[in-house]
């Protein structure tokens, strides 16, 4: 009975490696959102950008619960233009060329917490 176990026990281990999945790729990395962000004569590019720009911002602001998650982006008064934003977040990107591979989304958001923190 005990074999019979330790047989088991040690299939199923080796079985679980086989089930382990890599993560998926981003389906729009940040190198990409900002290769398309910078090419300026592309329209249908540059919609796209500011299309997907604003809609992660606007997730974020539906999406979090107000009682549950402290908010940490806070750029609600700024008189800033949406190209401004995407600017700034093309220049913020180059200096943190570590997130190129990541989806852009979860970059986008990161981005904006770090330059519009909310005051604790």
């Amino acid at each position: 009975m005990k074999k019979v176990l330790l047989a088991t026990c040690l299939t199923l281990v080796g079985a679980g490696a086989s089930f382990a999945q890599t993560p998926p790729k981003a389906a729009t990395s940040t190198e990409a959102y900002v290769k398309m962000c910078n090419n300026k004569q592309n329209m249908a590019e540059q919609n796209f950008c500011h299309g997907f720009g604003q809609g992660v911002y606007e997730t974020y602001l539906i999406s979090r619960h107000p009682k549950n998650a402290k908010p940490f982006i806070c750029a609600g008064n700024s008189q800033k233009t949406r190209q401004e934003y995407i600017d700034g977040f093309g220049a913020w990107t180059a200096k943190n060329p570590q997130y190129n591979q990541m989806s852009a989304a979860d970059t986008i958001l990161r981005y904006l917490g770090e330059s519009y923190p909310c005051k604790s």
